[in-house]
């Protein structure tokens, strides 16, 4: 199966049985007052892998630093348990987030950027090194340019929500680098190495964005598209809009094509943390269509085609539902 194909049965029952690697699949449910937490609970947290979750002894497990085929070092955890490990809230979202598929999650993750966790090792970074090749247990693989590890930066995760990671975030550790989707996210590290040429990811080849950079996306949680909904109180709207390191700062609504409305940012503390929005809104008898968009910091927005662009880009879209009342 083609993975376009993989795409069309996305928030169908026959889909949980296509990916075995897909842990937690996030299909809207309808929900009785209904609210976001700001931070995902590691049970919630979206899971998602190419292939099933390695088996493998996290506690004495060891990655390589790999260059030229040659070990600059190793680590394990019980070596990442001596750092001085610091909190960083951050927005996980998959490449192949959409409306109807939501992986999307925001955790307050605890490590060090890689360059540290390198620094401590005695590990440099060779001269004519480009990028990096990060490698895991499960076969997947990704490359990222030299410039994530060094000014992004890249942080090395070894906690997540004050918990030390569990398997299937990827335990001992896994990277997150920022303003990129979790395709580049490795988890189960296998090695990571310094390369002298870029290092084409798993997906490339299979026609998903090389950069994979974090596009503007405003995704509608409550409620559901196409349900009837009372006339006798407000409808609670409420969803997340997400850009990566760009900031969302505004979020606005429009009813059946009508002037656009700001909604009320209820969570949104910055760079690289989604935004919670609501939205209420009186019904009115009949059908209506309701969209909703971000603008970020630096002026970006989210287009406003419901379906988005080329969905192997990333998610880039102002999501659009149908109400009834």
């Amino acid at each position: 199966m083609q993975r376009r194909d993989i795409l069309k049965l996305a928030g169908t029952t026959a889909f949980g049985s296509v990916l075995a690697g897909c842990d937690r699949l996030v299909v809207l449910e309808e929900r009785e007052n209904p609210e976001l937490d700001p931070v995902t609970s590691t049970e919630d947290h979206y899971k998602y892998s190419v292939r099933a979750v390695p088996e493998y002894d996290s506690e004495v497990h060891e990655t390589p630093i790999l260059y030229q085929d040659v070990e600059l070092g190793r680590f394990d955890l019980s070596f990442l348990r001596t750092l001085p490990a610091m909190d960083k809230e951050h927005t996980l979202e998959c490449i192949g987030s959409k409306p109807s598929v939501q992986r999307i999650g925001n955790a307050v993750w605890s490590g060090l950027p890689l360059i540290d966790v390198l620094d401590e090792m005695g590990v440099v970074v060779p001269e004519a090194a480009v990028g990096l090749r990060l490698w895991g247990m499960d076969n997947y693989h990704a490359g990222v340019p030299i410039s994530d590890l060094l000014e992004a930066p890249i942080w090395l995760m070894w906690r997540m929500n004050g918990e030390e990671l569990t398997m299937e975030h990827g335990a001992p550790a896994r990277l997150l680098v920022p303003d990129k989707y979790g395709v580049k996210c490795l988890k189960w590290l296998e090695h990571i190495a310094f390369v002298d040429e870029p290092h084409e990811s798993f997906w490339t080849p299979r026609g998903w964005s090389e950069e994979a950079r974090f596009l503007p996306n405003t995704l509608i949680v409550h409620p559901l598209d196409g349900v009837v909904v009372s006339r006798d109180e407000p409808v609670r709207i409420i969803g997340t809009a997400f850009a990566g390191e760009d900031p969302v700062v505004a979020v606005d609504v429009r009813i059946d094509g009508g002037d656009w409305q700001p909604a009320t940012m209820e969570y949104g503390p910055g760079a690289a943390i989604w935004v919670l929005w609501s939205y209420e809104w009186q019904a009115e008898k009949g059908q209506h269509t309701f969209q909703v968009r971000c603008t970020t910091e630096s002026g970006a927005m989210s287009v406003e085609a419901p379906g988005g662009t080329d969905p192997f880009i990333g998610y880039d879209g102002s999501m659009q539902i149908t109400l009834s009342a």
